[in-house]
């Protein structure tokens, strides 16, 4: 009981009434939105699965406005922005009957116009297609998977060996992207992001404030590449296929037009600025090994220049007098504005690292064949590589326009090896390629001939000594060569000690070799007129194709845009390769 003045505002005890309704009024609110979620939703039946399509970017199809809040009607397959009154997705569940939604940021599930969010195991495989995600169980078993699985009409894919659409000549970046998603730890890598509780990396603080712009779009770059190698490898897929879409538009805003629909790319240069952009948007610095891209291709080169230099020099003439007051002294002072100029060749040697090595092929011959045609030779891919033997001064033009002669000595190799061979040249009047084919092995290409290391080489403990030592001296030997992986969670000293020495004495010599095995090859192809009476550009009208091992099978499948089809081995070797990616032989 309270009298009528403790209804005033100022009482103690009518405030202490009506914070305690408030509480009540929360938590009985509360507990209906919790019935409603978990309220089952009469129309999960109308969801019409073969219309959706999460591969194009999330705008509305009304406002044509993108943010995060943009919903996709499972009905429809349409996209539309907001749940609220007067927005397009109200009016579209109002006007059209349709009453499922999905938030395509938040993977979250509503119906309109009642405005309640879904919980029903019914649709985990619409998120799912949305989203892919992966386990480090299911990412770990990639390499050993056979088994097809099938989209929503029937038709069975490979996961990671999915078709890419083309929009308009954006075969380069589908080739890229393929390459790049069979390379195991950059795949591994992105997969894994969607997993709970793994670390993506974030960019640099430092280098967000000092280029803020740059960096931002190189986490956009990252974002849609991720995205994008998650659904090449989901098992989950509606369709058998992948539309690049958001990829291709962030490159495009990225790159500032540079690489955009309509216009063939040279993979080489798409391949070095992507990797500069997955570098940036996965946190990495200028420090090497900052982020998984250095980690997987940063290798080191040592590079001698030399350059030829004039300098000025005087040189007094053999009977002049220079004594003082002699005439011939008042001439010598004279003649000091007039001085000669030597040349000297300057020699410079720099240490610096690399993510993929350019190679130049010799030039095609002048010669023609009956039929009018280029006479197309071949070259071994070792002869090519004669460029980096550490002997071989190579002649280049510097950014001022200077000639200088370079030599490279490769100090370190990276456990993924890209090779560029560099097709295409241009001049003030066309572009022309270079159609000489590259022959290289497919497995075990042996470069240790090419490779300096500074130091000498580790010496390598036999399978006697390795008996011989105890637990503690093996897991030493283990931590020197940076292999303490290899005895994590063994508690047996005996399975230790066949464990050290199927490493130490097989596996580690294998590492060291610098021997590779080919995992991708993107190929330039042109059509058979294309050349002949040179006024055709060969890049623009040129396509892609890449060549992609799948190591379970040991099959070989060359991908073009939307057509995968297997493909011998010794037909990749005599193709006109473009950007080769090896992969060091013996790596688990």
């Amino acid at each position: 009981n309270s009298c009528r003045s403790c209804l005033s505002i100022t009482c103690p005890f009518n405030n202490t009434m009506q914070s305690g309704n408030r509480v009540d009024e929360r938590k009985r609110k509360a507990g209906e939105a919790e019935l409603e979620t978990s309220y089952p939703c009469p129309y999960l039946d109308t969801i019409q699965r073969s219309f959706l399509d999460f591969d194009h970017e999330p705008a509305c199809s009304v406002s044509l406005q993108g943010g995060p809040h943009v919903y996709a009607c499972l009905v429809c397959g349409k996209f539309f922005r907001g749940r609220g009154r007067q927005t397009p997705a109200y009016t579209h569940a109002v006007e059209e009957g349709h009453f499922v939604f999905l938030h395509l940021s938040r993977g979250t599930f509503h119906c309109l116009p009642d405005d309640y969010e879904i919980d029903d195991a019914s649709v985990t495989d619409i998120r799912a297609a949305l989203h892919p995600t992966f386990a480090p169980s299911d990412i770990a078993k990639l390499d050993s998977n056979t088994d097809l699985s099938r989209d929503l009409f029937g038709q069975r894919y490979l996961p990671g060996f999915v078709g890419l659409n083309n929009h308009n000549k954006t075969d380069c970046i589908n080739a890229v992207v393929q390459a790049l998603a069979h390379v195991t730890p950059i795949r591994d890598f992105f997969l894994a992001q969607s997993s709970p509780g793994m670390d993506s990396g974030t960019p640099n603080k430092k280098e967000v404030r000092k280029n803020h712009t740059s960096i931002r779009s190189a986490v956009q770059v990252t974002d849609a590449f991720g995205e994008l190698v998650r659904k090449m490898w989901s098992n989950q897929r509606f369709k058998s296929t992948v539309d690049p879409d958001i990829l291709v538009q962030a490159i495009s805003v990225a790159s500032k037009k540079r690489f955009r629909i309509g216009s063939q790319a040279e993979a080489g240069e798409l391949m070095a600025w992507l990797l500069h952009q997955l570098h940036l948007g996965t946190g990495g610095g200028k420090k090497a090994g900052s982020s998984i891209i250095h980690e997987t291709f940063q290798g080191s080169v040592r590079m001698t220049v030399k350059e030829a230099k004039k300098v000025p020099v005087v040189s007094p003439r053999e009977d002049e007098d220079d004594r003082l007051g002699s005439d011939d002294e008042e001439e010598a002072n004279g003649s000091e504005d007039a001085k000669e100029e030597e040349v000297v060749v300057e020699e410079t040697t720099k240490d610096t690292n690399f993510l993929q090595l350019t190679l130049d092929i010799p030039e095609k011959p002048l010669f023609r064949d009956e039929a009018g045609g280029l006479v197309i030779p071949q070259e071994p891919l070792i002869n090519v590589l004669a460029k980096f033997d550490g002997k071989t001064f190579s002649d280049s033009v510097s950014r001022t326009g200077t000639t200088q002669k370079k030599r490279y000595r490769l100090l370190k190799l990276s456990d993924y090896l890209i090779l560029h061979l560099d097709r295409f040249k241009s001049n003030n009047y066309n572009r022309e390629k270079n159609p000489t084919i590259v022959a290289f092995p497919v497995t075990n290409l042996d470069l240790h001939e090419y490779v300096f290391p500074d130091g000498e080489s580790p010496v390598l403990p036999t399978e006697s000594e390795i008996r011989s030592m105890s637990v503690k001296e093996i897991k030493k030997t283990l931590r020197k060569f940076r292999a303490e992986d290899v005895s994590k969670d063994i508690l047996e000293k005996a399975e230790l000690v066949e464990t050290a020495v199927r490493y130490l004495t097989k596996d580690l010599p294998e590492l060291l070799s610098n021997k590779y095995d080919l995992v991708a090859n993107i190929t330039h192809v042109n059509p058979s007129e294309v050349g002949r009476e040179e006024k055709v550009d060969p890049l623009q009208e040129g396509s892609y194709k890449c060549h992609v091992h799948h190591r379970a099978t040991n099959q070989w499948y060359e991908m073009q845009d939307l057509h995968v089809q297997e493909i011998m081995p010794q037909q990749i070797g005599v193709s006109e390769s473009y950007v080769l990616i090896f992969r060091r032989t013996g790596l688990s």
